[in-house]
C-alpha cells in the first residue's frame, strides 16, 4: 500500500464525518449519482486510488472539495451520503483535473480508475457540470482559505 498523503487523509476524514451524519438521517435522495448500495471501498482508499492512477496535482483534491461544497450551496436538497459520495468525488476530482492540470486522461481511463463504465462517467460529467452551472473557476483567495482550513483541521504541512 502506498504512503498515505496527509491532505487525502484529512479530506477523507471530513467527508466520513459528513457521510456519517447524512446516512443517520436516512433521507431519500435520488440523482443519477446515487447507487442502490454503497460501495465497499472507503473514501480514503478511493482517494488514494484516484491519486495513484491519475497522477494529478494535490491542488485538484482541494478544488474537488470546494466543488462539493459549492454543490451543497447551490442544491440544498442534494444529499451527499454513502450511496453517492464516491461518484460525486470522482467527478469533482476529474473536473478539477481537467480545469487545473495541464495533462489529463480520457474519460475511459477515469471511468476505469473510478470503477464505473465510460457511458456512466460521460453522463455523470454532464450532470455534474450542469449542477455546477459550469462555474468552475476558483479564485486564489478562496483556494487559500480551503487549503488553510484543511491544514488546520489535519494539523499537516503541505509540501
Amino acid at each position: 500500500m502506498q504512503q498515505s498523503n496527509p491532505i487525502l487523509l484529512t479530506i477523507s476524514n471530513i467527508l466520513d464525518e459528513i457521510i456519517k451524519e447524512t446516512d443517520a438521517l436516512e433521507l431519500e435522495s435520488n440523482s443519477i449519482f446515487h447507487s442502490i448500495a454503497a460501495p465497499a471501498i472507503s473514501i480514503h482508499n478511493y482517494l488514494q486510488r484516484i491519486s495513484k492512477y491519475t497522477h494529478c496535482s494535490e491542488q485538484c483534491f482541494v478544488i474537488a472539495l470546494i466543488y462539493l461544497d459549492r454543490l451543497q450551496e447551490k442544491h440544498a436538497n442534494l444529499v451527499l451520503n454513502s450511496h453517492c459520495i464516491h461518484r460525486f468525488l470522482l467527478l469533482a476530482i476529474v473536473t478539477a483535473i481537467k480545469f487545473q492540470d495541464d495533462d489529463y486522461y480520457k474519460n475511459e481511463y477515469y471511468a476505469k480508475v473510478g470503477g464505473i463504465n465510460v457511458k456512466e462517467i460521460n453522463k455523470l460529467e454532464q450532470e455534474f457540470l450542469e449542477y455546477m452551472n459550469y462555474e468552475l473557476f476558483i479564485d486564489e483567495q478562496s483556494y487559500q482559505v480551503y487549503e488553510n482550513r484543511l491544514l488546520e483541521y489535519g494539523e499537516i504541512e503541505m509540501p
